[in-house]
């Protein structure tokens, strides 16, 4: 059911939407960049969920002298190396290649990623085995312990259902990546929030009473349809505005809390 959803998600028809939705999070990309490179210049970086590459087309401009690899399991990856947004890319699942990758890299990178996996831990072991000693593993996944996901419920973004499939609150990821030889070097939690609780509730209500129109599981879209969800859209804006206006004056309250929809770990293979 997943391979179904997913041929037309990232790949497909919602491809275009997809990327640019990757490429307006910029901010996000230098945060993550700035981390490693507080600590290490690494000479290899693997960044795996790593789409078409985006974060790694940023992240060369902060880290000139690192070789960007990448690792994904959809046409995106093959799309990213013929851009040269990354060095190589490698199609698959990230356990099973990990053998292959053997010690070969500094950094491992899981961006978003480790939500969507049947088995994280086994992701983990993964990262353990393709660093060399000494290489930094770094985390960011969507923090379920945030207040905004009891208060909004089903309408919260980062529930993201059917692709999230296990959100770790972050004490509990802490806990696993000790068990498993990494050492927690540095964590962020309000600094690594992302802007857009409220921005999407209108949309997924929205998405709910009127969806769109391009969905490959619905029935082809009639005009009553294309109507509707055009009507939907008209009303649902200046909510999305709102939402958005709200969200971004809210970020500097949620950092000084310390707290966020994201969060954000650095640990070190020993």
């Amino acid at each position: 059911g997943l391979d179904f959803y997913y041929r037309d998600f990232y790949d497909g028809i919602g491809a275009e939407q997809t990327e640019t939705i990757f490429g307006l999070t910029g901010d996000q990309y230098d945060q993550r960049a700035n981390m490693v490179s507080a600590v290490t210049k690494p000479k290899r970086w693997l960044d795996v969920g790593t789409g078409h590459g985006h974060f790694c087309l940023v992240a060369a401009d902060y880290l000139p002298d690192t070789v960007f690899d990448g690792l994904d399991m959809t046409d995106a990856i093959d799309e990213a190396q013929r851009r040269g947004w990354v060095n190589t890319g490698h199609r698959g699942m990230f356990p099973d290649l990990a053998d292959s990758l053997s010690g070969q890299y500094d950094v491992v990178s899981m961006h978003h990623y480790l939500e969507h996996t049947r088995e994280p831990l086994e992701e983990i072991d993964a990262a353990y085995k393709t660093l060399c000693d000494g290489g930094y593993l770094m985390i960011e996944v969507p923090d379920p312990e945030c207040p905004w996901g009891r208060l909004l419920g089903p309408f919260w973004m980062p529930w993201f259902q059917p692709q999230h499939q296990n959100l770790l609150p972050c004490g509990l990821l802490e806990r696993k990546l000790e068990e498993r030889g990494f050492e927690i070097v540095t964590v962020h939690r309000g600094e690594a929030c992302q802007p857009g609780d409220l921005t999407f509730v209108p949309w997924m209500f929205m998405n709910e009473k009127a969806p769109t129109v391009l969905s490959p599981w619905l029935p082809p879209p009639g005009l009553s349809g294309r109507v509707k969800r055009g009507t939907a859209l008209v009303v649902a804006a200046p909510f999305i505005a709102l939402g958005y206006g709200i969200d971004h004056a809210m970020k500097p309250v949620m950092r000084k809390l310390n707290i966020g929809n994201t969060y954000r770990v650095l640990a070190r293979k020993v």
